[in-house]
C-alpha cells in the first residue's frame, strides 16, 4: 500500500483504507470514496490530485491524499505498493 498522493497520471488504484480523523473520514465517504472502489488518477501534477471514480471526477489536495491508502493490481516501482496486503 501507498499514500495516493504517490500516484502517477494514468494509474488505476484500488482505495484500501483512510488515516487520520473522523472528520476527514467523514469527508472521503462524503465523496464516495469508500475502501475497495477503484479510482484512476487522471491528473497528478504539481497542485491537487484529480482522480475519477464512478464516472466523478474529484479534485483532492495533497494533504488529503497523503491519507488516503491505495494499491494498484500491476507491479510498480513504489516500494511495498505491490505487495501482498
Amino acid at each position: 500500500m501507498c499514500p495516493l498522493s504517490q500516484c502517477k497520471s494514468g494509474d488505476t488504484v484500488f482505495v484500501k483504507g483512510f488515516t487520520g480523523g473522523s472528520k476527514l473520514r467523514g469527508k472521503l465517504h462524503a465523496m464516495g470514496l469508500m475502501p475497495g472502489e477503484a479510482i484512476e488518477v487522471v491528473s497528478s501534477n504539481c497542485g491537487p490530485l484529480v482522480i475519477q471514480s464512478k464516472g466523478v471526477k474529484l479534485a483532492i489536495g495533497c494533504g488529503m491524499a497523503e491519507n488516503i491508502l491505495v494499491s494498484c493490481s500491476c507491479a510498480c516501482d513504489r516500494p511495498g505498493c505491490c505487495t501482498t496486503d
